[in-house]
Formats: C-alpha cells, sequence, structure tokens
C-alpha cells in the first residue's frame, strides 16, 4: 500500500507558543507544496535536469509546460529546496530533488505520481466522516474497496504497480539486515511485479524464490526478475492469498500487506499461510512498527492513510504478537531495518 513520508509535525514539538500559528501554517498549506513535487515528478523534471541546468525556455517544451507556468512551479519548488535556480530562470537538481530522477536508486518519483491519483488525494477530503463514523474513506467516495477498484481499472492498477515495485527498492536493506542464510526457500506473498524479492535473491545467490499475487499483477513481473538477473530462481504463480498460497517455503515474506488489512481479514490471511508453511517456517512481515508516545513516526501519518484508503491499519509490537497468536504463529523477534523506519516482524508457525 502507498507510503507516507515523515511528518513535519514532530519538529513543532520544541516549538513554543510564540512559533505555534507559524508552524501551524505550514502543516497546512503542506498539501499545496506535495501537489507541486508531485506535477514535477509527473513532468519527469528531475530526469531532464540530469545533466545540468537547463533554461525554462528549453526544458518547457521538453516537458510539454507552460513557461511561465514552469517557471513559477519550479520557483516555489526551488524555495523549499527542491531544486534551485542556478542562473536567471534556469534550474538544476539539489540533492533533495535528485530521488526524482526515475533512475535513482532511491527513486520516489513513482510514488510522487501515485499520490498525485485522485483516487488516492479525493478520499482524503472525507478524513472528517471517516473519524465521525468509522468506515472507510475510499469506500465513500468511489463505492467499492480500494483493491477492488484497482481490479476494475487497469491504468490505476499499472500506476499502484510502479509504486510499490519502486517502493521495494527503497527496502532492499531487508537483504541485508534479515538472516536468510538458514532458508531454501522464500515465498513473496502479495509481491507485486517482484522488486522486492529480485532483491532478496540477488544478495543470497542460495535461495530460490516464488512470487505470488493476483494474476494481472505477477503478468509484469518478468521483466523485473530477469533484469536483476534471478528468473531462473523464481517461480511465478498468480492467485488469491485469501483462499490459498504455495505451500512449501521455509519462509513467507509479506511486504506492506498486513497493514492494508483491519485485524479479521488480516488474521484470516496469516491463517491461509499458517496451511501452507511447515511446522517452524517463518513468516517476515515488512511493517513500520508504531512506537509509543509522542514522538514522530512515519507509520502514525501512515496509519490514517489506512483509515482512508483500504481500511487497514498500522500495529504496535503487541498488537502484531496478538494479530499472529491468532492464526498460530509467535511473534519471534523484530528486526529493524536500515532506512525508513522499516522492521522486519517476524513470526514462526507453531
Amino acid at each position: 500500500m502507498t507510503e507516507t513520508g515523515g511528518s513535519a509535525v514532530g519538529t513543532a514539538a520544541g516549538q513554543d507558543a510564540a512559533d505555534a500559528p507559524a508552524v501551524l501554517g505550514k502543516l497546512l498549506g503542506g498539501y499545496l507544496l506535495g501537489q507541486a513535487v508531485m506535477v514535477a515528478a509527473e513532468l519527469g523534471i528531475a530526469d531532464h535536469l540530469a545533466a545540468g541546468s537547463v533554461p525554462v525556455a528549453a526544458l518547457a517544451p521538453a516537458v510539454g509546460a507552460d513557461p511561465d507556468a514552469l517557471y513559477r512551479l519550479l520557483r516555489a519548488l526551488a524555495g523549499e529546496g527542491v531544486f534551485t535556480e542556478a542562473a536567471p530562470r534556469a534550474f538544476a537538481l539539489t540533492p533533495l530533488a535528485e530521488p526524482l530522477r526515475t533512475d535513482h536508486p532511491r527513486s520516489v518519483r513513482a510514488r510522487a505520481r501515485l499520490f498525485r491519483q485522485e483516487w488516492v488525494w479525493r478520499p482524503w477530503g472525507h478524513l472528517l466522516e471517516a473519524v465521525r463514523e468509522g468506515g472507510v474513506a475510499f469506500e465513500r467516495v468511489y463505492g467499492v474497496p480500494f483493491f477492488a477498484y484497482l481490479g476494475a481499472h487497469p491504468d490505476a492498477a499499472a500506476v499502484f504497480d510502479a509504486a510499490m515495485t519502486g517502493g521495494t527498492g527503497s527496502r532492499a536493506g531487508l537483504a541485508a539486515a534479515y538472516d536468510f542464510a538458514p532458508l531454501g526457500t522464500v515465498v513473496d506473498v502479495g509481491g507485486g511485479q517482484g522488486g522486492l524479492l529480485a532483491a532478496v535473491l540477488r544478495a543470497h545467490p542460495h535461495l530460490r524464490g516464488v512470487l505470488f499475487d493476483q494474476p494481472q499483477v505477477v503478468a509484469g513481473a518478468a521483466p523485473v526478475l530477469r533484469a536483476a538477473g534471478v528468473a531462473d530462481r523464481c517461480e511465478v504463480v498468480g492467485g488469491d492469498f485469501f483462499a490459498a498460497v504455495p505451500a512449501g517455503g521455509d519462509a513467507y515474506l509479506l511486504s506492506q500487506i498486513l497493514h492494508d488489512w483491519d485485524d479479521a481479514r488480516a488474521t484470516a490471511l496469516l491463517r491461509v499461510l499458517h496451511q501452507a508453511a511447515r511446522p517452524g517456517a517463518r513468516v517476515v512481515a515488512v511493517e513500520r512498527v508504531l512506537p509509543p508516545g509522542d514522538a514522530p513516526h512515519p507509520a502514525k501519518l501512515g496509519d490514517l492513510n489506512m483509515l482512508v484508503l483500504a481500511g487497514g491499519r498500522e500495529r504496535t509490537e503487541a498488537e502484531f504478537g496478538a494479530l499472529f497468536a491468532g492464526a498460530s504463529f509467535e511473534l519471534t523477534r523484530i528486526v529493524p531495518l536500515p532506512e525508513g523506519a522499516w522492521s522486519a516482524v517476524e513470526g514462526t508457525r507453531r
């Protein structure tokens, strides 16, 4: 599911009362800046600036934009450190803008394009109703669950799948941080087009993988697996993970899957995995674990995103323990990953 970034709210914790209106004003206008970044990502501006500074007069026709409007967009973003006006009406990349490049190893362009979609931002306009009355804001707007909508709209699903594939690249630290040495076969359940599984297989040549997701999703996996050089060690299987998953895995990888669902549905999924797994097999859930207290954490805003879009939730360590226990897994450890506040939440089949 879609990621949210860090929150500026935490930076306000140490502000005194005199600063509060200015800080709140910055927060209230946050969606304006977000839209500006999303438009820059959609236009591919960072790709066109990869070789150096480009005048707006030359950049505008290259990205299909009005020159004056494009200048105003870039000027506003430069004021926030995204791009820099290197010469009058000519812009260049900054370190903050670099990840907007499509070819950046930690690219966020696909995620920015996802958040620009109306079917992502429009439900947030109904957060008030969701908080007052419960329920899922997305379903109020579109009349169907989030994933059912994607199933009926291939263009939307393609944008979503691209963001999920790109997002897993930033979590490739799983391959280094988690101990895959004792394992033989890893089944990536809901693994999209294989970005994360490919990174794991590439880092661990002894492993074999099984990529499992809906048939229309895994249909696009072959280029990803071939590009990583792991296609010969990875079986691709289509299906419904609420019905059955491939049996015989030493570990079942769930990356950003459990947080898409409420406790009842998440438990149902884990029980399907329990049926497929042998005793002692592992579930490895890549999730962001909610910390206690007021400290800023991406999972706190991400939890609201789940409330708005899919009806799922982020969870604390205790909540993961209870969730696993409800499906006869034991929470055995939580392994922090190198970036993005992600963790590998490990459960062992009883």
